[in-house]
């Protein structure tokens, strides 16, 4: 598990780092999305306040790296959990629509207006690859727990509360515990769905607090379409199945 998450966070880093912020926005969301969309939400916040001028990119930044973490969570799924793939797309694929028709929106950047480049920590450094792995076995052991104890519903619980920092931990957790038949796949599917809701709403509380009011209004149709589309089709799972 530490080696996927540190391989798909590389691939980010490493064109961040080696093509750099020269080819725009879109490459600087798409590989910050990749790399951490809660470090590129940070860094474009910041840099909205510092220069206003900037704030249509940073918007569209932001909004790209959340459109992408959802992917990324896909990918992790086709490869540690495959049977799962099909519920998650009822989740992910109405917000992924949603997030791409507002991205036509915010594609209309002012000539002269560049990307900041998110300074990311290379995500196989011993010290980082290790945290997580700290981090994903205590929320698998905990998500395990909560399971037995009290139900799915204490694991929901949990993945509100773990999504608001780190999607990878609990969304890798709800896999494994699937893998090993100790959660049925609507469960599993549903404790990532609100882990990303949880996760959308801390990084766009994240954006207005550092970035600005201006920044907020920018990204609100975004974050607010992104975060409908993953809510309904939780929503969906939730009443059509046993989720609940």
């Amino acid at each position: 598990m530490v080696v996927l998450i540190s391989g798909l966070s590389f691939a980010g880093y490493a064109v961040l780092r080696l093509v750099g912020a020269r080819y725009g926005a879109a490459l600087v969301g798409i590989a910050g999305g990749l790399a951490s969309s809660t470090a590129t939400t940070l860094i474009h916040a910041r840099d909205s306040r510092v220069t206003p001028a900037s704030t249509p990119v940073a918007a569209l930044v932001i909004i790209l790296a959340n459109v992408v973490m959802m992917i990324r969570i896909a990918v992790i799924a086709a490869v540690v959990a495959p049977g799962l793939l099909a519920k998650l797309a009822i989740v992910v694929l109405p917000a992924l629509v949603l997030g791409l028709g507002t991205l036509i929106w915010y594609w209309r950047i002012p000539a002269g207006s560049e990307a900041v480049l998110p300074q990311t920590r290379n995500p196989t450094e011993l010290r980082a690859a290790l945290g997580f792995g700290v981090l994903y076995a205590v929320i698998l052991f905990v998500s395990a727990w909560l399971s037995d104890i009290v139900g799915t519903h204490g694991l929901y619980a949990l993945a509100a509360v773990s999504g608001l920092a780190d999607m990878d931990a609990i969304a890798l957790s709800s896999m494994r515990l699937f893998s090993l038949e100790r959660l049925a796949a609507d469960a599993a599917v549903i404790a990532i769905g609100v882990a990303m809701i949880a996760n959308l709403g801390f990084k766009t509380v994240l954006a207005v607090v550092l970035g600005g009011r201006e920044l907020g209004k920018r990204i609100f149709r975004g974050m607010s379409a992104i975060g409908f589309g993953l809510a309904a089709g939780t929503a969906w799972l939730a009443l059509s199945g046993t989720g609940l």
